[in-house]
């Protein structure tokens, strides 16, 4: 078998590959005794047919299977002979096929550029500095935290709806009559007067008595994200169920003991720490992203045309599942756009990774990726599954290089 590599680029290989007659002839005759044996030829037991008579009938197809069979079986070692590592096939070109003469093929294959790395240590980067929590963020926080814990109570003393107040509803839209696709809703609850609908159906509402079905013209914005709704008049059709009010709780001893401290005093405290450690958290991402940026802006690569599209598809395919009913066929040239750019980042960054990551030495342990898996609760029939272990092996060498190259990096903090 000869073998030829040609560079199309840094991350494509054309190989052309040439089998000899010999070779050729053994798949086919091959071929023709299996058909010999499965197929049953009219006037002769299975088996019986004469080896010529299959030849005749079965020419085309016999040929088909040797054309698929021979790049099969030689591929892989015309790579090795090669030298090429490949990450994918993307193309494979047949020559024509004769028993008396050489089987020739070429293949395209994508491969990892060559990455030179240069200016990884010793980054410049600029981050913001996290700041020490003020008193007024704690009362904030706990404040959140009073109103998440907060009771829904009926009013029962009127069943008139006035601003202000939690109302239970379902509500339908229309369109110039009929409804609009996804435009119904059961037992929404909305405080009247939030803002988090559409301008005036909140306002339509006010007045409305438990019971009662009204229909609510509102003009869409020009901006809506539903461009079949955009900037037109549209009737929502609402019946108010129940109206509430929230009852709060008072910040007390009382309080934080039902979130499970001493007393209020224990529950401050903690609120502090956390909220520092989320500013410090925030802070750790910030220089990782940094350097990430810096990192790309030093070290152009080359990404495989192939690969990227591929995982640009599997991104689109994930974000149409997460979608459903409600994802924009219209845009989507323009999504798919969106995720190969996003593809071809994370292809950098990752051959980036790699080379840092021999380079330095970084490696990851099968005790570390147990023990990030037990973080994320993983149940543990899944922790064993080989997919969802390199997954996660990714993900922690790619956290140990950017911590790397921050401790390595100069940072300059701004206020």
């Amino acid at each position: 078998m000869k073998v030829s590599v040609e560079e199309l680029s840094s991350t494509r290989r054309r190989l052309q590959v040439e089998v000899p007659p010999e070779r050729v002839r053994e798949t086919l005759e091959e071929i023709y005794r299996d058909l010999r044996r499965r197929v049953r030829v009219k006037g002769f037991r299975a088996g019986r047919a004469p080896l010529d008579l299959i030849k005749s009938l079965y020419r085309d197809y016999a040929y088909q299977e040797a054309v698929s069979k021979l790049i099969e079986e030689t591929l892989p070692k015309a790579l090795e002979e090669g030298a090429v590592q490949p990450l994918l096939t993307s193309q494979v070109e047949p020559g024509s096929l004769s028993p008396s003469t050489p089987f020739s093929y070429q293949a395209i294959v994508e491969v990892k550029p060559q990455v030179d790395l240069k200016g990884y240590k010793g980054l410049k980067l600029k981050v913001k500095r996290a700041e020490k929590v003020k008193e007024e963020e704690v009362e904030a926080e706990l404040e959140r935290m009073r109103d998440y814990a907060a009771k829904m109570q009926p009013v029962e003393d009127r069943d008139q709806v006035v601003e202000g107040d939690w109302v239970l509803l379902d509500f339908e839209a229309f369109l110039e009559g009929r409804p609009v696709r996804d435009g119904r809703v059961e037992n929404h609850l909305l405080e009247v007067g939030s803002g988090t609908m559409v301008p005036g159906l909140e306002e339509g509402l006010v007045g409305a008595r438990v019971g009662e079905e009204r229909e609510i013209p509102v003009k869409m914005p020009e901006d809506h994200p539903r461009e079949d709704l955009a900037g037109r008049e549209v009737t929502f059709r609402a019946k108010v169920k129940e109206i509430r009010r929230k009852v709060l709780p008072a910040i007390d001893d009382e309080f934080a003991k039902d979130m499970g401290y001493k007393d209020l005093e224990a529950l401050r405290t903690k609120v502090k720490e956390e909220l520092q450690r989320r500013r410090q958290e925030e802070e750790r991402l910030a220089l990782r992203q940094a350097a990430l940026e810096a990192l790309l802006e030093a070290n152009p690569v080359e990404t495989p045309p192939t690969l990227v599209a591929n995982r640009a598809k599997e991104l689109l395919q994930r974000l149409r599942e997460r979608s459903g009913p409600s994802f924009p066929e219209e845009k989507e040239e323009e999504l798919l756009e969106q995720c190969r750019r996003i593809a071809e980042r994370e292809t950098k960054v990752a051959f980036l990774v790699e080379e840092i990551a021999k380079r330095e030495g970084v490696e990851v342990s099968e005790e570390e990726i147990g023990r990030r898996l037990t973080e994320r609760g993983t149940p543990e029939p899944l922790k064993a599954d080989e997919a969802l272990r390199s997954q996660v092996k990714g993900d922690l060498l790619r956290e140990k290089v950017f911590d790397l190259l921050v401790q390595e990096a100069e940072v300059e903090y701004v206020d």
